[in-house]
């Protein structure tokens, strides 16, 4: 996959999304701040390309470099069916009183 495309998708989902490499590990970005993306670089006429092929994702406490010809696919992040984060308020358990 292109870096631009990376960088384009990214940019088009700022409630997150999953980055699936090809050797099959996943990378879950909640936004745009935990991805770093290398700026064009060089002109048109630059004999290097027009795009870095690196990002950086922040993955397990610690920054992973990307090359963005190994990554498989780039999907929306999920969320429960509410829409909201797991872990919220829950409903309090009843429990049976025990007849004396």
């Amino acid at each position: 996959m292109k870096a631009s495309d990376v960088r384009e998708f990214i940019e088009t989902h700022p409630e997150g999304v999953t980055i699936r490499m090809i050797d099959g590990s996943k990378y879950k970005v909640p936004n745009r701040e935990w991805v770093w993306l290398i700026p064009p670089f060089g002109g048109s006429r630059s004999r290097f390309g027009k795009y870095a092929t690196l990002f950086g994702v922040y993955h397990d406490d610690a920054l992973r470099w990307v090359d963005s010809s190994l990554v498989d696919d780039i999907v929306p992040l999920e969320k429960n069916k509410r829409g909201k984060k797991p872990g919220g308020r829950r409903k309090p358990v009843r429990r049976k009183r025990n007849p004396q």
